[in-house]
């Protein structure tokens, strides 16, 4: 059995589906019950509760051998991370994998790479076989920006003039899988990123050639960007730490592609292009 934290995010329920395409038993740990049977129907088994209430977190440890860990970015990340840790060393779980993401090296002073570093230690010292799964700039970030592209033909984001590995979620999801369901994989980390390195201006032209229309990439200030997420974010901790994730992102701070998941899946990553293609309708006027 493989319990997967995360499991109703956009990525988290991209590796639960990947999960069950390999006919793997799953179990999922929520707050709300209805939104994963609204997701997943019968076929995983849902645990109801927060993580920080010791009975249900160890109610969805029962009878599980791996461990999927994928948890919202917050102030509390961290502790949660270390209950769920600890929570999987005293089970006695075959393999813990953690989510975390490129940009957490040792040097970073931003809040979510230095939450991700301390939590990657912290698995590393408790004695269970782990993987880390690393990849850089979601994909379907781009889909927060589609309401300026259908209304106004504009790609609106605070990145400048830095670039992206654009990476998608769904790649990431079957390299997790991968790594949940074959030997081979314990204590590595894994850096995902996809094909090229790209400017937004770039995906604005990719944009242009997808949906047939001129798409202009136009940046957004950062304290712009804060106030558009405060209005969708009740956590100001959350907000914060994104528009520096974002800051970072701008000013370069990741400047190479990796091979990783075609090493790992066989076929090349999806291209931003490809991502593009396949979620036209989100940019095309309704």
């Amino acid at each position: 059995m493989i319990l997967v934290f995360g499991a109703t995010g956009r990525t988290g329920k991209a590796v639960v589906q990947a999960l069950l395409e390999k006919q793997a038993a799953v179990k999922v740990m929520v707050r709300q019950a209805d939104k994963a049977r609204d997701l997943f129907g019968d076929n995983v088994e849902i645990v109801e509760g927060e993580i920080f209430e010791q009975t249900a977190l160890a109610k969805a440890f029962e009878e599980v051998s791996k461990v999927y860990l994928l948890l919202g970015n917050s102030e509390s990340q961290l502790a949660l991370e270390k209950q769920i840790t600890d929570m999987a060393a005293k089970c006695g779980v075959a393999l813990l994998v953690k989510q975390s993401s490129m940009e957490s090296l040792e040097a970073s002073d931003k809040p979510i790479p230095a939450m991700h570093v301390e939590s990657e230690k912290y698995i590393k010292a408790s004695g269970l076989n782990w993987v880390m799964i690393r990849p850089t700039f979601f994909a379907q970030m781009l889909l927060t920006c589609a309401r300026g592209v259908t209304t106004a033909d504009t790609l609106s984001f605070p990145l400048r003039n830095g670039v992206v590995a654009v990476t998608d979620a769904r790649d990431v999801a079957e390299v997790a899988a991968k790594v949940l369901t074959e030997s081979g994989h314990e204590n590595k980390s894994y850096d995902l990123t996809g094909p090229e390195l790209l400017s937004f201006n770039t995906i604005a032209a990719l944009l242009s050639c997808t949906t047939g229309r001129q798409i202009t990439y136009k940046d957004m200030p950062l304290e712009t960007y804060r106030a558009v997420l405060s209005n969708v974010i009740d956590d100001r901790w959350r907000v914060n730490a994104v528009c520096e994730e974002l800051d970072a992102l701008a000013n370069n701070c990741v400047t190479h592609i990796t091979g990783t998941i075609e090493h790992l899946l066989g076929r090349p990553p999806r291209s931003a292009a490809d991502f593009l293609t396949d979620y036209k309708a989100a940019f095309m006027p309704q």
